[in-house]
């Protein structure tokens, strides 16, 4: 018997599924090109970091040196990125940051003002479609770089606080942005000792480039704006230099870099309602003298209510050495005042706050595009808990003040059977108990389950009526519940279908689509067995000349009869549109060859 029909067919089924699959972004496609760029209802740029090359460096003055670097941006989207120059304010600003791993801690060691974008090219880094503009706009698939030249030029360069990063709106005119001044002003700024390899042994260094801008945020691709490339400084005697060890990692934060060298080292992503994201990093290490450091870094990656405070619960009798923080200088005329924040051990909590200062511009809080750290020593072992942060600016109506999240913090248990007063079945399931399989309230602050995500942030929250819902498919299908939520016709991997039939007379099998459909629109994939009890093995795909209909003619086919057959729906989920193929006579799930 020749089978070769049946590959033939498993691959126009391919054909058909992956249309399906892709329809909306065929579409999308469509409408750019046909509109020339312009943004149609459906669509959206996506403005990413494609690569950071070349330096300069411009100069020492009082031991700080001052950088710049190159950067590229990609326009990922369905249309083009606004990029009008000053004094409008529809275009990109672009952060430069510096940092430094050592000794397992991850440190953000320089920071400059933002280039404000003025012209996009079409070029074609990220993409061989890029479709050309004016300038005045980053097209579709086109790239535009900056030398780093133009991104240290001091008469393009505005300060930082006047941007809103959880909106990408900044005011015009610019504060500051025609001023000019020595060597080091405004530029990528780095403090000689930070760099100096006889004072930094093993020092790992990396860079990072952030583009902010309105409407990119505005269609919610703000959080892929950053990426990172590691870096090598040589040098002596206050005069440095770096190059780059590596390529740009994309779409990605520092707060990755420093887990993909560092396999110890934990990550919260924090979407803050109505504002923007914080990344928290975070390591625990065996001193292997009875004590442990707790080592924090929070990266504000675009957050505009920022962070005021940092609290960590620890027991009431712990021995705390080596509290400690560490944040970056502001300068050239930044408002920021950049007085350290204390960490206090209030009872229960270590607590760091910065200063009250009344103006929020003035007080130094953790804003956007900034990494401060946090760490000490405990001679308390490490077990999962709730820590938190407090915003500084108000929110709307509703949102929270405190922001809770899991990790890792010194353990309260004393093990004595009793659930004490500041214990949990999370740091101390000895005294109260094994935590619940799944978050008991999405509503009381508490990680119930201890698996480091607390209330709406845990996926066991998903759905639930206290938690914000997003469904920009319009499916009624919760978007962390959403198989694809760019698509109202799958949101679900489908069940088994039921009520199969064979009909030796008339040589067709039917059946009923599955009751959990996950989908409104199906494919059928019909398989044949020589073996009743297995479908993974020697099964051939039976081609069906409409497999979109819930039935199959075998008009002719002498193998009706001689051999078992299977049903599996198949929908337009992305990696699990393959369906149930129900469970065998033990119960168990049956393993299921794919056709696709």
């Amino acid at each position: 018997m020749d089978f070769s029909k049946y590959d033939s067919f498993a691959r126009r089924l391919c054909i058909v599924l992956a249309l399906v699959v892709t329809s909306s972004l065929i579409s999308a496609t469509a409408v750019a090109g046909v509109s020339n760029n312009t943004c149609e209802e459906g669509e959206a740029p996506d403005v990413i970091v494609g690569s950071i090359q070349s330096f300069t460096k411009f100069g020492t003055s009082n031991g700080i040196t001052a950088w710049a670097f190159g950067t590229t941006s990609c326009n990922e989207g369905t249309c083009w990125l606004d990029w009008f120059q000053h004094p409008s304010n529809l275009h990109p600003v672009i952060g430069q940051t510096m940092y430094r791993l050592m000794d397992g801690r991850m440190e953000m060691i320089g920071q400059g003002w933002l280039k404000h974008g003025f012209f996009a090219l079409s070029q074609t880094l990220c993409f061989p479609d890029c479709i050309g503009t004016s300038g005045t706009h980053l097209g579709v698939h086109c790239s535009d770089p900056y030398s780093s030249g133009l991104n240290g030029q001091q008469s393009n360069l505005g300060p930082k606080f006047e941007v809103n990063a959880a909106t990408g709106v900044h005011p015009h005119p610019v504060h500051g942005i025609s001023a000019t001044g020595n060597s080091i002003f405004k530029r990528l700024q780095v403090h000689n000792t930070d760099l100096d390899p006889l004072a930094n042994p093993g020092a790992q260094y990396f860079v990072e480039a952030q583009y902010v801008t309105a409407d990119d945020h505005a269609a919610g691709n703000h959080a892929n704006n950053a990426s990172w490339r590691p870096i090598a400084v040589t040098g002596s005697n206050g005069n440095y230099d770096v190059a780059f060890t590596g390529g740009t990692v994309r779409r990605e934060t520092i707060m990755e870099a420093w887990q993909q060298n560092d396999s110890g080292v934990e990550l919260n992503f924090i979407d803050i309602p109505n504002d923007g994201r914080v990344i928290v990093g975070s390591k625990v290490t065996d001193n292997g003298d009875g004590s442990w450091h707790y080592e924090y870094a929070i990266q504000n990656l675009n957050s505009h209510r920022s962070i005021r405070a940092f609290q960590v619960p620890i027991p009431d009798d712990i021995v705390l050495t080596n509290v400690e923080f560490h944040d970056v200088d502001y300068h050239s005329g930044e408002p920021q005042n950049g007085i350290d924040w204390i960490g206090t051990n209030i009872g229960f909590q270590l607590r760091w706050e910065t200063d009250t200062d009344e103006n929020v511009d003035s007080t130094n809080a953790l804003r956007w595009s900034t990494t401060y750290n946090f760490r000490f020593d405990a001679d308390v072992a490490p077990a999962p808990n709730s820590a938190s942060f407090d915003l500084l600016r108000p929110g709307q109506e509703g949102d929270p003040n405190t922001i809770f999240f899991g990790v890792r913090t010194p353990s309260i248990c004393n093990f004595n059977s009793v659930c004490d007063p500041g214990e949990s079945a999370c740091n101390c399931g000895f005294d109260c108990g094994a935590p619940p399989a799944t978050e008991t309230s999405c509503g009381d602050l508490v990680d119930n389950d201890c698996d480091l995500a607390v209330d709406c942030s845990d996926e066991d929250c998903c759905g639930d009526g206290g938690c914000p819902s997003i469904d920009d498919d319009s499916d009624l299908v919760a978007a962390c519940l959403d198989c694809d939520d760019t698509d109202p016709n799958a949101w679900g991997t489908p069940g088994p279908v039921v009520n199969v039939l064979l009909s030796k007379e008339t040589d067709t099998m039917t059946w009923d689509p599955p009751p959990a459909p996950g989908a409104n629109i199906f494919l059928y994939h019909v398989l044949r067995s020589s073996n009743p009890q297995q479908f993974l093995h020697f099964t051939q795909c039976v081609e069906d000349p409409d497999p979109l209909d819930t039935s199959v003619e075998f008009a002719g086919d002498p193998l009706i009869g001689m051999y078992a057959y299977l049903v599996r729906a198949v929908n337009a989920c992305p990696e699990v549109g393959e369906g149930s193929a129900g469970t065998d006579s033990n119960g168990n799930p049956r393993e299921v060859r794919s056709c696709l």
